[in-house]
């Protein structure tokens, strides 16, 4: 059983409004959320700030997301194969959210 968490972003003049689907022994959703919040904040501020690319971008987030598996305690297959999974699913989530346009453009 997962947590259906809404969440929404800002994309190319849309908001999109969409559900990640939490692991169920989550110890606390909103911490999630917050952070997911703080991390794009970042990232949106670097990529404009910086001129980096998408590539160089992932690269990157496959570097953190790596390391941070290897400093768990939990078997790193599990957890690449869970990472792997909660990304495939939020995708898909993004991708069937509900998009509103905003401004004139």
């Amino acid at each position: 059983m997962t947590n259906r968490i809404p969440f929404s972003i800002l994309f190319e003049n849309q908001n999109i409004d969409f559900f990640f689907d939490s692991h169920s022994e989550s110890s606390n959703p909103e911490h999630v959320t917050d952070l997911a919040s703080k991390v794009l904040g970042l990232l949106d501020k670097e990529l404009k700030n910086n001129a980096i690319s998408d590539g160089d971008l992932l690269q990157a987030l496959a570097l953190v997301t790596s390391v941070r598996i290897f400093c768990s305690d939990f078997d790193s297959v599990k957890l690449r194969n869970f990472s792997d999974n909660l990304i495939e699913s939020t995708i898909r989530n993004i991708k069937n959210g509900k998009s509103t346009r905003i401004g004139k453009a």
